[in-house]
Order: C-alpha cells, then structure tokens, then sequence
C-alpha cells in the first residue's frame, strides 16, 4: 500500500516490521481488510493435456470425474478448467458419460432400497409407473375393454 492511496490528511500511517498499520480519525470508515502475504509454490499435476499455447491446460481425470458425477454440463465444467466446451468434449467426453452414468446408478440404488427396504410407498408408485409401466388411470384398448351386454338376446322357451 502506497501513501497516494491514502485520501484523508489525517490519517498517520505507521510503519513496523514490514507490516503497514493505519491510524483511523474518529468517525472515519475503516479500510477493508487485507489479504495475508500469500505463499506461492509449484506442484507436478497429473492429467490430460489439452489446448494449444497460452490456452494449454492440464486436467486431472479426478476432477472430470467429481465434476461429471454432480451432472455438470459441459459449458460449465470447460468454464471451470479454462478451456473451450468443444476442446473439453473431445477430450473427455467418455469419463462425463461414465460419471452420470455412476449417479444415475447410484440414484436407483438409493431409490430401490427406500422402495424395498424401508417401505415408502410413494417412491414404489413411482417406480412401478416408471419402471413397470402401471399407470394410476384405466387404459381403454380392445384388450381391457368391458363386453357389451346384449338385451335383444332370444329367450330359450
């Protein structure tokens, strides 16, 4: 922080051990709080290279994976790792369909055990709709339809 940043006239700055400390006047709006001095290091990833130049990326098959597990869309997770939808589609098209794959697996799991095991009926009517095809409404169709009744028929006397 610089002393032109500074607009009131009143305001000491002082300065110790390399930290900068503002004395505000009564009745003045605090300074917003700064960042901690941050530590910058380097770490070898792991991943699938992807774009050319300054758009090149390198991505983690885990974080694809995590990502397609929630049912991200692509647009979403291309804007996550910093590159193109289409340059993220071409090169991981297959592990987002694995990972919704997983969920949607996961989900029925999970849908069949509350059905089954704890008994609650309302997802066994969902299921039996969705999965055995039973419907709530009577279908009229040549095969359910009831026989006429016939009045005209000849007396046996």
């Amino acid at each position: 922080m610089s002393t032109e940043e500074i607009p009131a006239e009143s305001t000491k700055i002082i300065q110790k051990d390399n930290d900068i400390l503002i004395s505000v006047p009564d009745g003045a709006e605090e300074p917003t709080r700064r960042q901690p001095k941050r530590k910058y290091g380097e770490q070898t990833i792991t991943g699938i290279i992807v774009g050319q130049g300054d758009n090149k990326r390198v991505i983690r098959l885990e974080d694809v994976k995590s990502l397609s597990e929630l049912h991200l869309t692509y647009k979403d997770m291309a804007a996550y790792f910093g590159c193109k939808e289409t340059t993220f589609k071409d090169h991981f098209h297959q592990e987002v369909e694995m990972g919704r794959q997983r969920t949607k697996q996961r989900l029925m799991n999970a849908m069949l055990q509350n059905a089954i095991d704890k008994n609650q009926p309302t997802i066994q009517i969902f299921l039996a709709k969705n999965m055995l095809g039973m419907s709530s409404e009577p279908i009229n169709n040549d095969d359910t339809q009831v026989l006429p009744w016939l009045d005209d028929t000849p007396d046996a006397s």
